[in-house]
């Protein structure tokens, strides 16, 4: 037992005094971040005369005067509050992971009445409201029964293939929390179903839905921005007036074809996806921030496949691809200066069959007014 002890004795105080060897100033492991001021200035390479040369600066230069702050102690400032650029939005949609809201460069307080301006202009009713926690619960809402609603026939293609909206009631919450950032707030929904006329009122952790969570903050965003840029001319009330902008279809310099509609990318989003949804052609899924609408090709196909109509023509042009990524069309929309482009995709380096292309933008502009 001795020799042992004696043996881990030894390795203890080696250990203890090599900690100096390998950690102190002149240690093998010692901080080397202070190197630079002792550096030294090396001469110029001298180039000769018979070989082409070019200035060289120095790309790392050493500064002058270097203050040695080693022994004090410094806090990292909190970062300056985001700024919105001349012509920006001070709404955006925002993810992270599953996770989903609405970024408002407003304060909790000022965010708040907006978003009850939001449900009233379009006329669903509030359950309760809170303002002292700016949360805000609508009436049930039945999907089938409502379909003259504005803010229903936007929300309607978000519920999903094979979901049927007869027989569901469907409500949300809204919730205004301080942002990160000083001054603004992000705007959380919640989304939750029942039987109709059934007594359910529990809320879910998540949104039964996700869809449609995402697709009401998009409506809330394009709505929150409308207000920014038109004042009191909320998207609502433009819905109900005629399209009355200049709208023509032409090709871009690819042959492709696209729809050209004079207004600015607010009101060209409401109006295409109100025209989507008149047309009846299915949103599978949509990206506010990159101005996409996915239109489900196949599920049009198999719904209309006994019909030698408008999608028979449109769908059965060409076999559909062997990717499932690819068995989506995209509805784009671009701003181009006092203008906004509608194009149709297969994917964002792959145009539609032009064939398709126009005569789906055709039934967007005949669906415009």
């Amino acid at each position: 037992m001795k020799p042992v002890l004696g043996a881990l004795s030894l390795v203890i105080a080696g250990s203890l005094t090599g900690c100096g060897y390998l950690m102190g100033d002149d240690g093998f492991f010692r901080d080397r971040g202070a190197d630079y001021q002792i550096s030294q200035v090396e001469p110029r390479i001298t180039i000769p005369d018979s070989l082409d040369s070019k200035p060289l600066g120095d790309m790392l230069p050493v500064p002058g005067n270097v203050v040695d702050g080693a022994a004090e102690s410094f806090e990292v400032p909190r970062p300056e509050p985001m700024q919105v650029t001349a012509g920006g939005s001070n709404y955006s949609l925002q993810q992270d992971g599953g996770r989903i809201w609405l970024q408002s460069q407003d304060s909790q307080a000022a965010s708040w009445p907006l978003a009850r301006q939001f449900l009233s202009d379009y006329r669903v009713g509030p359950a309760r409201t809170d303002a002292d926690l700016a949360v805000a619960e609508t009436e049930w809402l039945n999907f089938a029964s409502r379909a003259d609603n504005t803010l229903v026939r936007r929300l309607v293609p978000a519920v999903g293939e094979g979901r049927s909206t007869r027989g569901r009631d469907h409500r949300f919450l809204l919730r205004i929390e301080p942002g990160v950032q000083p001054g603004s707030s992000e705007i959380h929904a919640l989304h939750m179903t029942r039987s109709a006329g059934g007594d359910y009122s529990d809320w879910p952790e998540r949104s039964e839905n996700a869809n449609l969570e995402r697709t009401l903050l998009a409506e809330l965003e394009s709505y929150l921005n409308q207000l920014q840029e038109g004042g009191a001319n909320s998207l609502a009330a433009l819905e109900r007036e005629p399209a009355d902008i200049p709208v023509s279809l032409d090709e871009d310099g690819a042959g492709n074809p696209v729809l050209s509609l004079q207004t600015e990318f607010n009101r060209g989003w409401s109006l295409v996806g109100s025209a989507l949804s008149r047309a009846e052609l299915p949103v599978a899924d949509i990206n506010r921030s990159a101005g996409v609408y996915y239109i489900d090709a196949d599920a049009v196909a198999r719904a209309e496949q006994s019909e030698a109509g408008f999608f028979s023509r449109l769908f059965r042009r060409s076999p559909p691809p062997p990717s499932d990524d690819n068995d989506r069309l995209q509805v784009r929309l671009t701003q181009v200066g006092q203008q906004v482009l509608v194009s149709v995709d297969r994917s964002i380096d792959t145009a539609a069959d032009p064939g398709q292309a126009r005569e789906l933008l055709t039934r967007i502009r005949d669906n415009l007014n």
